[in-house]
């Protein structure tokens, strides 16, 4: 689901979504809470104080072993916590779908991914502007959408390419709108995925399939989609792979894989 701190999405502001977002990188990068932020000798924190932001945000930084190139914006670092928990899930997916097809093969197998922080990461323009958003980071958003700038996440390239040479239909449902279609379709058949399908928000004369129409949250937006898919072409989704719940809850797929994300929620 494209981020909400850093564009063109809907949300609290980065400051609530950082913190929110916090435990999924507890989670998937095998901290305790405890842990998380450690105070400066002498110091006392309060029972019920959160975390403080700038540690997270230094956490985050870490779990992508996140570092500055020599014009001074951020990478994702080679081997970075964050890049073995992806390899895992997307080993996990790839080997559900391979029993599947095995086993139990549909007529017409489908898989679902998303777009942003999925398929490929926005991690740089995010830590580029501190995490912040703001008018002058969705202009640098676009424009790495434009140029396709954003590092692919490769272990879900992998896995979308072996579903294409296998049969299955590769079908992106994305939060972006539909004024992006062609960059976002440019952008994946650029970086190598099989585009068998590729739908976005709509802003105006929304499908009779969606029934929230224009205001279509992620959840509705997404599984009403995949009924569609399933009800007028057959297509039987054996997995959707996202960073947020919110990109597979509500139904219409076998099973959903979430892809570590400490940056925003979606809900």
């Amino acid at each position: 689901m494209k981020r909400p701190s850093v564009l063109r999405r809907t949300g609290t502001g980065v400051r609530a979504a950082v913190a929110g977002a916090v435990a999924a990188l507890l989670v998937c990068g095998g901290v305790a809470a405890a842990d998380t932020a450690t105070p400066t000798v002498g110091s006392v924190r309060a029972g019920h104080e959160p975390y403080n932001l700038d540690f997270l945000k230094k956490q985050i930084n870490t779990y992508y072993a996140g570092h500055k190139d020599s014009t001074g914006h951020y990478r994702i670092g080679a081997d970075s916590q964050w890049g073995k928990d992806v390899t895992a899930i997307a080993a996990k997916a790839q080997a559900y779908l391979a029993q599947r097809l095995a086993h139990h093969r549909p007529a017409v197998p489908a898989i679902m991914l998303d777009i942003d922080d999925t398929s490929i990461s926005t991690y740089p323009v995010n830590a580029d502007f501190d995490f912040g958003g703001g008018a002058d980071a969705s202009a640098a958003d676009k424009k790495a959408d434009t140029d396709n700038t954003y590092p692919v996440i490769r272990p879900v390239l992998r896995l979308a390419q072996w579903a294409h040479a296998h049969g299955v239909k590769v079908v992106f449902i994305t939060g972006r709108h539909d004024e992006d279609t062609a960059i976002s379709r440019n952008q994946l058949a650029g970086l190598g995925y099989p585009i068998d399908g590729l739908y976005l928000r709509p802003r105006s004369n929304p499908p009779v399939y969606l029934p929230c129409g224009t205001t279509c949250t992620a959840i509705p937006f997404k599984s009403n989609t995949r009924k569609y898919l399933e009800q007028s072409q057959g297509y039987d989704f054996i997995e959707a792979i996202g960073d947020q719940v919110s990109d597979y809850a509500g139904g219409y797929d076998d099973r959903g894989f979430k892809l570590p994300n400490p940056m925003y929620d979606i809900p």
